[in-house]
């Protein structure tokens, strides 16, 4: 027959090893930082809609836009108005929907440490849904991934480079149509083309 003195220090020492692993467990769990996601979702998404209008601008002055006419066709109202290069200008439209996040930050930094406490370029879209959103674009992330952009005022997110780059192209390089070269005739090369005498009749 058991005494009750074991008795109790099975129980005393039963409790002890529970409590044991209660606290073991909640110290992993404190100790488990918060995730950083991330992945190669698209910042803008088919929910937004079609994109209507696209307002491009950085702290340099330099300054793009161009928007869908009645026509569905896009034209470029700045710098210059103008027709725009449909081929151009549609392909600008796909890399807005192709923008991928490469970090989505748990927490958001301090604007002032990643640019973006003054942006250098700032993208503002619209789309015939009645949506907008607006991309801050800061610094290039350490790892050279990406930039950190701040996204309609809120989250910041790093993107990759090379989406942002090829908007950003458009400020220096517009869609504008190629101009035309005129085609060189016979009559043409003999009437314009220097140290060429025009034949006689």
């Amino acid at each position: 027959m058991v005494k009750r003195p074991t008795w109790i220090l099975i129980v005393i020492l039963a409790l002890v090893v529970g409590v044991y692993y209660i606290l073991q467990n909640h110290a992993l769990k404190k100790a488990e930082p918060t995730p950083t996601t991330t992945g190669n979702g698209l910042l803008i998404t088919q929910a937004d809609g079609v994109l209507q209008s696209v307002h491009i601008y950085d702290k340099k002055g330099n300054n793009f836009q161009m928007q869908r006419d009645l026509s569905k066709s896009w034209v470029i109202t700045a710098p210059t108005s103008g027709v725009a290069d449909q081929g151009l200008a549609g392909a600008a439209e796909t890399q807005v929907g192709a923008l991928r996040i490469v970090t989505a930050l748990e927490t958001s930094p301090e604007p002032s440490a990643v640019g973006l406490d003054v942006p250098a370029s700032t993208l503002e879209l619209g789309f015939a849904s009645g949506k907008s959103h607006k991309i801050e674009v800061g610094s290039v992330s350490p790892t050279g991934s990406g930039y950190y952009v701040r996204y309609d005022g809120g989250k910041i997110y790093i993107l990759s480079q090379s989406g942002i780059d090829a908007l950003l192209n458009l400020l220096t390089a517009p869609p504008y149509p190629a101009t035309a070269t005129p085609s060189l005739t016979p009559e043409s090369l003999s009437t314009s083309a220097p140290g060429i005498p025009s034949p006689t009749p």
